[in-house]
């Protein structure tokens, strides 16, 4: 699972799941009977339910089958595409207050 961190997995769809990173506890009360297997760092895990790998969704409590196995899932997981922007396409963004800090930046409250 360590060769999927980092990545995203992007469904046979198209729909893309990510950035996968190494999951930490605590965890939701909800997942105690899976195997968490990753995070992606916005409350949703990867778990593992009879050998199949699937997305649990923090927001609706439902867990997607992703793939049948860990190694199919590993092998649909690709490094993040570059995106670039020109000047003015981004209208507004959220900054974290304290990382903000770190650079001297002061971040206006929502």
């Amino acid at each position: 699972m360590n060769r999927a961190f980092g990545k995203v997995f992007k469904s046979e769809n198209g729909v893309k799941y990510g950035v996968i990173r190494k999951a930490t506890a605590p965890f939701p009360k909800v997942l105690s009977a899976l195997e968490v297997l990753a995070e992606d760092g916005c409350g949703n895990y990867f778990v593992l339910l009879n050998e199949a790998v699937c997305f649990w969704d923090h927001e609706t409590d439902e867990a997607e089958v992703l793939s049948n196995s860990i190694d199919d899932f590993v092998s649909r997981c690709s490094a993040l595409e570059e995106v670039e922007l020109e000047p003015g396409q981004v209208e507004s963004a959220w900054i974290d207050p304290e990382f903000a800090k770190k650079f001297g930046i002061k971040s206006k409250p929502l």
